[in-house]
């Protein structure tokens, strides 16, 4: 879909939809956001529409069926976009990623949004999702689930993949040449500030006003239920979301405050 541009862009724009078709942005700011499905993306369209708008979305929790209420770079040539500051992605821990996945889409029956999600994985990879079911056996469904999204990613032969599964890279290959800033979710408290503070003073306030998360509740304590085998089976799905992580992590670190 292809959008009006945004007020602050007076350039001469692309004749068709370029990269940046791939971008969120605002009309009010120049800045342009990178969306991966189960990293912070609910929270991050709800801020940029608070940026534009100066007000909450009134569907925020449902805020992603609503793509016609934000505007995309689609027009604004590689250049401009490249030469941003301003352009980010945000990474997550892939055993963060997945334990969200399971918990929320998969292992809670009472979600009905992704009742079909749910029933389409559950019958793939063999899951009980019986009610009371103990922590071995949902140990057990996550390495079932985690063995049938290395088949359908790597062969697709059960159907195309589902964002909330698909590797993180498929995203991020859209940064290429762009020179993207690579935020990490679990320091997106104190990254985005730092990076967005020079184009929005008041961005922290913002973002305190946007108080929608799409959260999971977990069954169980993370440090409790994880085990090496859980661990290794998603780093073996995930290895280029692992390194990328590990690699915006550790630049993070070294200019934190």
């Amino acid at each position: 879909m292809t959008t009006m541009l945004p007020d602050w862009f007076n350039n001469t724009p692309l004749e068709e939809p370029g990269p940046g078709r791939f971008y969120h942005t605002t009309r009010r700011y120049p800045l342009f956001y990178l969306q991966i499905t189960k990293c912070g993306c609910t929270f991050l369209k709800n801020l940029i529409y608070y940026l534009d708008h100066g007000a909450l979305h009134p569907n925020a929790k449902r805020i992603h069926a609503h793509e016609q209420d934000f505007v995309k770079a689609d027009l604004i040539p590689r250049l401009v976009l490249k030469a941003s500051p301003y352009l980010f992605v945000v990474v997550r821990n892939p055993v963060d990623r997945f334990l969200s996945l399971y918990f929320d889409k998969l292992a809670d029956t009472s979600n009905d949004h992704d009742a079909r999600m749910r029933q389409r994985v559950s019958r793939a990879a063999g899951l009980d999702l019986s009610p009371g079911a103990g922590i071995s056996v949902h140990r057990q469904n996550c390495l079932k689930t985690l063995a049938w999204f290395q088949r359908n990613l790597d062969t697709k032969d059960e159907g195309k993949p589902n964002p909330h599964w698909q590797r993180q890279m498929v995203r991020f290959s859209h940064t290429k040449g762009l020179e993207a800033e690579v935020l990490t979710l679990d320091g997106l408290s104190w990254q985005l500030p730092a990076l967005l503070s020079p184009l929005i003073p008041e961005i922290e306030d913002h973002m305190q006003a946007v108080r929608v998360r799409n959260t999971s509740e977990k069954l169980f304590d993370k440090a409790e239920f994880l085990t090496p085998e859980i661990i290794d089976a998603v780093h073996a799905v995930y290895p280029m979301d692992l390194e990328v992580y590990r690699a915006a992590a550790q630049n993070w670190a070294a200019r934190k405050p």
